[in-house]
């Protein structure tokens, strides 16, 4: 939590700064590569100006994101229907096309009082960090149902993936570190983290 307050500052600064001149080349690139005068040659060239300024923009809004204090809008709602919501959103891109997704809910729960969209999002992380650690081939289960004492609703995603190597796992929920080389931020954990610190989790 320390680690993720004393950065949160600074990275708001730094993205902020970034943010600016991003707009302009994005906004410029785009319009070059869409100009009739522009060489069919180097459309390819514009083509990866346009595709890595974008995947910079998005590790800018996720900066962004991770460094607000997000303060969640709780109200009551179903989590299972919050999980279905987030699984909507990612069960039919190419990554999962060959993953079977099991959904192991228990019929009656009770309503909890949450952030649907905070939650959502974190749901998502962990869903697409499966579907990743499967490269795309593999079984998800997700159980939802009550600890044994039925004080507390719990949520359990198992992948069939590679796993995590004992040595990163001290370090997964450390803002910006990452084992996806260039495929992710390094901040999904993080910002999650967060979302269930601040939820009670």
């Amino acid at each position: 939590s320390e680690k993720l307050a004393s950065v949160g500052e600074l990275v708001a600064g730094i993205a902020h700064e970034i943010n600016n001149p991003l707009t302009g080349i994005l906004v410029y690139s785009n319009l070059v590569s869409e100009d009739a005068k522009l060489d069919p040659s180097l459309q390819d060239d514009m083509a990866v100006i346009v595709r890595e300024t974008e995947r910079c923009a998005n590790i800018v809004r996720g900066l962004l994101k991770f460094s607000r204090e997000s303060t969640p809008h709780k109200t009551w709602a179903a989590l299972t229907q919050v999980m279905d919501a987030a699984l909507s959103l990612v069960e039919h891109q190419t990554l999962f096309q060959n993953i079977t997704i099991i959904r192991n809910y228990r019929k009656v729960l009770p309503l909890v009082c949450l952030d649907p969209g905070q939650i959502e999002q974190v749901f998502i992380n962990m869903v697409l960090n499966a579907g990743q650690a499967m490269d795309g081939n593999g079984s998800l289960t997700i159980t939802v149902d009550l600890t044994p004492d039925e004080q507390s609703l719990f949520v359990r995603i198992i992948d069939t993936g590679c796993g995590i190597d004992e040595e990163a796992l001290a370090k997964i929920f450390d803002p910006f570190f990452t084992t996806k080389e260039n495929r992710g931020t390094g901040l999904g954990l993080s910002v999650s983290y967060g979302i269930i610190k601040n939820h009670g989790g």
